[in-house]
């Protein structure tokens, strides 16, 4: 499921060409069958009402399409596609859409809602909860430039797998053991920002955060990302997810992100 890497070293996805784009439907989160895996019937009624709330779909929150969306999935195949959708989570009232993240977090915990489910880790709604608190973190990682290209760093590609994985650790998912940086101003501005979101101990990345710059440095050499973040017990809803990535966060981690223009 890789591009090629003559596929992603030619591709490029202008302004004209994301505005061609512009009459394809965006990825939504869990854009599949919820299932009826629910402890009770409030919480998959609480997914439908947030789910066709259009604030959020306007937000287009990359948070949640990373692990639960289909259509993200095959977004990636196109440069012009996946710019579309960065653009478009870039280009939103970031003031409005965290404010919503932030009640939906709140919400989802409420007994008439998800909180029976969060306490069974229902892997879904685990997915939704750590989505809404983790909205910022990959909100402002996902918006980086380029200065020089004006492109979106996005994740970078399959030769360094390292790269693209840091996205998931907003989400609460560890580096895996074997993975080797790039080393780029990417991958060093990328973990500057998830370094200021570990600051924050109700994230769940501040619980892995200073293992993964640790591995970082390791491989690019001391202090080439700041690793003095704290590490704290993993404790509470967020922080007892499963290290697993699951079938769509595998899929994805498989598939090869690119640099995409503006």
């Amino acid at each position: 499921h890789f591009l090629k890497r003559a596929e992603r070293s030619t591709s490029t996805s202008s302004a004209s060409s994301t505005s061609t784009a512009s009459s394809d439907a965006l990825p939504v989160p869990f854009d599949t069958a919820l299932g009826n895996n629910f402890t009770t019937s409030s919480c998959p009624a609480f997914f439908k009402n947030f789910l066709s709330n259009d604030t959020f779909n306007e937000c287009v929150p990359l948070s949640l399409l990373l692990q639960t969306s289909t259509s993200f999935f095959s977004v990636q195949r196109s440069p012009v596609r996946l710019a579309q959708t960065l653009g478009a989570s870039c280009n939103v009232n970031f003031d409005s859409c965290k404010t919503l993240m932030a009640s939906l977090a709140r919400q989802i915990q409420s007994p008439d809602n998800c909180a029976a489910d969060l306490q069974n880790q229902n892997p879904t709604v685990m997915q939704a909860y750590t989505g809404f608190i983790a909205y910022q973190s990959l909100y402002h990682a996902g918006c980086l430039l380029n200065s020089n290209t004006g492109s979106y760093y996005a994740v970078t590609n399959a030769s360094s797998p390292t790269d693209s994985y840091v996205y998931y650790l907003p989400l609460g998912i560890s580096l895996p053991s074997t993975s080797s940086p790039s080393c780029s101003s990417c991958l060093r501005d990328t973990m500057s920002v998830f370094a200021s979101a570990a600051t924050n101990h109700s994230q769940p990345i501040s619980k892995i955060y200073g293992t993964a710059a640790e591995m970082i440095d390791l491989n690019c050499g001391a202090e080439f990302v700041n690793a003095s973040i704290p590490t704290v017990p993993s404790t509470g809803a967020a922080s007892s997810l499963s290290s697993d990535l699951g079938v769509l966060g595998s899929i994805a981690l498989l598939l090869s992100f690119i640099a995409v223009s503006i």
